[in-house]
């Protein structure tokens, strides 16, 4: 046995998990080390820093190709990182979809993810890698497509430039799951206090950077979901708005409002608020959003 083998068993350092080991959380992965979080959209890039601490620090964005924008900041992105290790959010060429009676057999979410034809049978698309969200409550789940091709691109370029990326997630599906995770929790508490009280019709509205993704619930069914990536700006929220209101107004009185978004999604909660005045409206987003779900996922 190596002394440095000794003493990572000493340090504890020979149980942490692997940093490309990408089932482990980011905090695990990178304990007391820099790191840099990406979201990619169809514009630029937006990046922060992690320090050692778990801190969320430097930060920054451009517009233009990925390409050249990773030629001009990758030496600035390695200064950044202690290992020159990326999270990488895609917020451009995705799809979310609701389906029903998709398998649920153990292991499953991995099957999907490395033999996608086996898991959806002709669900399944060439060229494309998928993730899925199931309901435990009904026969239907959310389901994220990928173009294969543009993962494929972001690894190339990445790799080209000495930047090691651990982790390609979509940010907006990432928000989404979370937001959904929290609400079958506080629904299955509010149901132990009033379990002949029900809670009707639900509204779940994401944004990620221009990104919309909203999902229409009744009680423990998943009723509707539409998506669309880089629809919407600060200064033109009209796009979303086109895909949120008729979910909304579909739902009828009585339905509530849910809204999760990345550090952007303030004016849209705003307008949304102010078109329904009669309507709850509950704001579940985290603090910076994406870059927390990134370091914390």
């Amino acid at each position: 046995m190596k002394v440095q083998d000794i003493r990572d068993v000493l340090t504890f350092a020979s149980f942490r998990s692997e940093p490309d080991d990408s089932t482990v959380s980011w905090a695990k992965r990178f304990p007391r080390r820099r790191t840099l979080l990406l979201n990619l959209n169809r514009d630029g890039v937006t990046w922060r820093g992690v320090d050692r601490g778990g801190v969320l620090g430097e930060t920054g964005s451009l517009t233009g190709e990925l390409k050249d924008i990773v030629g001009d900041m990758a030496e600035q992105w390695r200064g950044l990182t202690d290992d020159g290790w990326c999270a990488v959010s895609v917020n451009h060429r995705f799809v979310i979809s609701l389906e029903t009676n998709l398998t649920r057999k153990k292991g499953s979410e991995e099957l999907i993810r490395v033999n996608p034809k086996a898991a959806l049978g002709s669900k399944a698309e060439r060229g494309k890698r998928y993730a899925v969200k199931h309901n435990p409550e009904s026969n239907s789940s959310a389901l994220l497509a990928v173009d294969e091709d543009y993962i494929k691109q972001i690894e190339t370029i990445f790799n080209g430039a000495n930047l090691k990326v651990g982790r390609i997630c979509c940010g907006i599906y990432g928000i989404f799951c979370d937001a959904v995770d929290q609400m079958i929790e506080a629904r299955a508490d509010y149901l132990k206090g009033k379990p002949q009280d029900p809670l009707g019709k639900i509204i779940v509205i994401v944004c990620c950077d221009g990104s919309v993704c909203v999902m229409t619930t009744d009680e423990e069914r998943w009723m509707e979901l539409r998506s669309r990536s880089g629809l919407y700006g600060a200064d033109d929220l009209d796009p979303a708005l086109n895909i949120i209101m008729p979910l909304v107004e579909s739902a009828g009185s009585g339905a509530q409002i849910v809204i999760a978004s990345d550090q952007d999604g303030a004016a849209l909660k705003n307008t949304i608020a102010s078109l329904l005045s009669d309507t709850r409206v509950s704001d579940i987003s985290q603090t910076d959003g994406l870059w927390s779900l990134l370091k914390d996922k």
